[in-house]
């Protein structure tokens, strides 16, 4: 896994934020006190979670209102799916999302250390 800075225009603490970098695209939301990155499509029909809401330690989505825990992505028991959340850290004044290398860039680092 390798951190990536998340820029200062995405941290907003009052809304549902979709973040669009090089190497994910992914829902942004302050709940207590820290950032939770998460998957930006509902499982259930694809929907933009981002135009979703929070109720509680719940993203609901905004197409069929399922509900989907915050802290470990699951959704409501009957539902059946879950959300991915992703790792987020703080360093000084800035957050950071945990992002696992795609399967390309796993083999380019196994070319690149071959001497």
């Amino acid at each position: 896994m390798y951190w990536i800075e998340i820029p200062s225009a995405y941290l907003e603490k009052d809304a549902i934020q979709l973040v669009s970098l090089p190497e994910k695209t992914f829902c942004l939301v302050f709940y207590e006190g820290a950032y939770v990155a998460f998957s930006r499509k509902c499982p259930h029909a694809g929907a933009p979670l981002a135009e979703g809401w929070c109720e509680g330690r719940f993203l609901v989505c905004p197409y069929h209102r399922q509900k989907f825990d915050l802290e470990t992505g699951k959704g409501l028991a009957g539902q059946g799916n879950y959300i991915d959340i992703y790792p987020t850290k703080k360093d000084g004044d800035k957050w950071y999302i945990g992002v696992k290398p795609t399967f390309l860039q796993r083999i380019a680092h196994l070319f690149s250390n071959k001497s």
